[in-house]
């Protein structure tokens, strides 16, 4: 116990002592007795371990989650890749061929109408001979590759495209050995006149429709093509949705947030908050 010098004279005051309370001390000053508040020191919040724990397990599970989204996308990667290589092997594997079994029975009724001009027939006997054997040979080359053609391969899927080679490669036969059996009888002068009306149209019609097989040809691998591009893109798709659904998610609470606090901001415009005591 003190005593303070004050405006009444000598009173008692009571004087901190650090062995009373912190709630329980008291400030001098000129004269004046000032009570302190003193508060406690704050503790830091204990940690709960079934907190940690729970932590612990959300991040395992994340992790267990991304590391299956991983195999997952590379199961997807693996399959797109087998099935486009798959797709494209299978559609060159039918158009090349079919190309040029129709670029080679082009050639050889190419050779085959070479074969029947008459100026081979000119010169001796053995000539003309020889001539007629190669007319002939040709003619059934053409014929014999005509029919393998047509039956294997390509064009026995798709009979729509060897219906007119066949009907047309037949007229071209028919004309062929008509010409030919002139020249075996040896009548020279009405060899030109066939050739120029039966034998040359025909040949004609003929070529024209292997052109067109061969457009149709091209124009479908093209649009079977696109058609396996097509796919491909929207497998490409989904293969990088899956890749990218932890940035998705991490996007998705950002903009979550943001649209938080704007919306926060938008409710408190204009209100003045309460100052603290």
């Amino acid at each position: 116990m003190g005593f303070v010098h004050g405006k009444f004279g000598r009173r008692p005051a009571r004087v901190p002592d650090p062995g009373f309370p912190a709630a329980d001390q008291f400030l001098l000053h000129r004269g004046k007795v000032y009570g302190v508040l003193s508060l406690p020191p704050m503790s830091r919040p204990a940690t709960n371990p079934n907190d940690q724990a729970s932590s612990l397990r959300n991040l395992q599970l994340l992790v267990v989650v991304l590391v299956v989204s991983n195999i997952l996308l590379g199961l997807m990667s693996v399959y797109l890749l087998r099935s486009v290589d798959q797709r494209y092997s299978e559609l060159v594997g039918r158009t090349v061929p079919a190309l040029n079994d129709l670029r080679e029975l082009m050639s050889r009724a190419v050779e085959a109408m070479r074969a029947t001009n008459p100026k081979n027939f000119e010169g001796p006997n053995q000539r003309g001979a020889d001539a007629l054997l190669n007319v002939r040979r040709r003619l059934d080359a053409a014929q014999n590759f005509r029919g393998i053609t047509l039956k294997s391969g390509y064009f026995s899927a798709e009979s729509d495209l060897g219906v007119a080679i066949l009907k047309t490669g037949q007229n071209f036969d028919l004309a062929g050995a008509a010409v030919a059996r002139l020249y075996d009888e040896g009548r020279l002068t009405e060899v030109a006149r066939r050739r120029d009306e039966k034998l040359l149209p025909a040949f004609d019609s003929y070529v024209a429709a292997i052109g067109a097989a061969a457009d149709a040809v091209e124009s479908r691998s093209l649009a079977a093509s696109k058609d396996y591009s097509a796919k491909t893109d929207r497998l490409s798709t989904v293969v990088l949705s899956v890749a990218s659904w932890p940035v998705l998610i991490v996007l998705a609470l950002l903009l979550l947030t943001a649209v938080f606090v704007l919306a926060m901001m938008i409710a408190f415009r204009g209100k003045d908050l309460p100052d603290s005591p």
